[in-house]
């Protein structure tokens, strides 16, 4: 099939009128000098003669056509008559079977010319036959590509699926030409085709191929709404575990807070020095925990609502890894990051923030490595700074440990994991890789791979 039509691809080396007429002059040119040379040498026997120029008028017939084979064929009849049949040099004929077999080759001509057309239109309808059907499936089985692959079959500048006067799926582009094609589909859908002017196209083919760039098209919507759905199935899937689990944590420093202000204010406990010491810190780390734990909430809202800014720049890593443990029990954490690293490209507000995040996991859930403290290091890689956080604690579990995410309640202690659950989509929208490993001799370590800066070399 070609452009569409049927006949076009099978028939199309028989190639335009002008070819046709010369492929038939120099046919019967040929059979002329054939005749004419044959006719100087010893006397041919007809019956082969005219089986060889029949040979020649069946190979005129698939170049040019039946019309013109038959034209040859009594050409050839001519021909031979004057040439190589008794008396020479006329069209006279003395021998009846001679005769016979002048009067007879004309029709077989004919009859062979019409069955090789037969032949040649029968080859052409299976060709578009196998061609459409193979476009059919093509269109079926790539919704997304649909438009284009009718746009390439039908040889058009632009192809527009068009419901109630919208364009809902379009391919190509017009370049200012007209319409030449518009065919009404199912569900109130047409196809609207622009290009070069054409020869009409099957109204069958054209109404089946309009009618699967529609099932094409509602299938592709159908996906997208299918997959917008279980998106949203997660996003409240998730927001429901996360809603359901943080109460743990809130619950926890509360609780806390309540009853050292409760022992603090009340007029029937005495207190010494060092217990009202012990719950004034109890007061300051349920305080800081619940700050933490409200700063997470707020990022998570704006994570939630697409309003994050991301600014990236070249950065150097001990300044930010500095700020993000200041303010930490001394000799709670030891920081390992050497001045001289190569700068990084990152937002140095969203990565004090993940380092945060992921030192508070550490020393909350690392207490098991008691007199141990938690390890804040960086290495240079070939293109990257690698960080690491590493806790000495019992870990997050094989499973967890081994994933680069965490759902809200990956935490062995019920505890929401939402810190780090941050510290990852942080480390999304900075670029940057953050992976869960087991720390060796136990524990856990969170390593994040950030890119070097453009000439980030000091």
């Amino acid at each position: 099939m070609t452009n569409g039509r049927p006949d076009a691809g099978a028939l199309a080396a028989r190639g335009r009128p002008a070819v046709r007429v010369a492929s038939f002059v120099v046919g019967i040119t040929l059979v002329w000098v054939g005749a004419a040379t044959a006719s100087a040498g010893n006397p041919l026997d007809l019956a082969a003669v005219l089986l060889v120029m029949l040979a020649a008028v069946v190979a005129l017939a698939l170049v040019t056509g039946p019309v013109l084979a038959v034209l040859a064929s009594l050409a050839v009849v001519g021909i031979v008559n004057w040439y190589l049949v008794p008396p020479y040099g006329t069209f006279s004929v003395a021998s009846t079977e001679n005769l016979v077999a002048l009067v007879v080759f004309p029709f077989v001509a004919a009859v062979t010319a019409g069955l090789v057309e037969l032949a040649a239109r029968a080859r052409s309808r299976d060709a578009a036959s196998a061609s459409r059907a193979e476009l059919m499936g093509d269109v079926a089985s790539a919704p997304a590509a649909s438009l284009d692959r009718v746009r390439r079959a039908l040889d058009l500048d632009e192809v527009r699926l068009v419901r109630d006067g919208e364009v809902v799926a379009a391919s190509g582009a017009s370049e200012g030409a007209g319409v030449v094609l518009d065919a009404t589909g199912p569900d109130g859908f047409r196809l609207v085709g622009t290009g070069a002017p054409r020869m009409a196209e099957d109204p069958d083919f054209i109404a089946s191929l309009t009618a699967a760039a529609v099932r094409a098209h509602e299938s592709e919507e159908l996906d997208r709404e299918r997959a917008r759905a279980a998106g949203l199935a997660a996003v409240d899937d998730a927001r429901s575990a996360l809603l359901a689990s943080v109460g743990h944590d809130l619950r926890t420093p509360l609780a806390g807070l309540r009853l050292a202000i409760d022992t603090l204010r009340s007029p029937d406990v005495e207190l010494d020095d060092d217990a009202r010491t012990e719950l004034l810190g109890t007061v300051d780390a349920s305080t800081t925990r619940l700050d933490e734990l409200i700063s997470n909430l707020l990022d998570m809202s704006r994570l939630e609502a697409g309003g994050l800014p991301v600014r990236r720049e070249a950065v150097a890593l001990y300044g930010v890894v500095s700020s993000a443990v200041t303010g930490r029990a001394p000799g709670a954490v030891t920081v390992h990051v050497d001045e001289a690293l190569p700068l990084v490209s990152t937002d140095p507000v969203l990565l004090e923030r993940v380092v945060e995040n992921l030192v508070s996991n550490a020393l909350r859930h690392g207490r098991a490595g008691a007199g141990r403290p938690v390890e804040v290091r960086a290495v240079p890689r070939t293109s990257a700074v690698v960080v690491d956080v590493v806790d000495h604690g019992p870990g997050l579990g094989a499973t967890a440990a081994a994933a680069p995410a965490l759902s809200a309640s990956s935490n062995a202690d019920g505890s929401t994991g939402l810190g780090l659950e941050i510290a990852r989509r942080f480390c999304v929208a900075m670029d940057a890789a953050l992976e869960l490993r087991e720390t060796e001799g136990g524990g856990l370590t969170a390593r994040i791979t950030l890119p070097l800066a453009r000439g980030g070399a000091r």
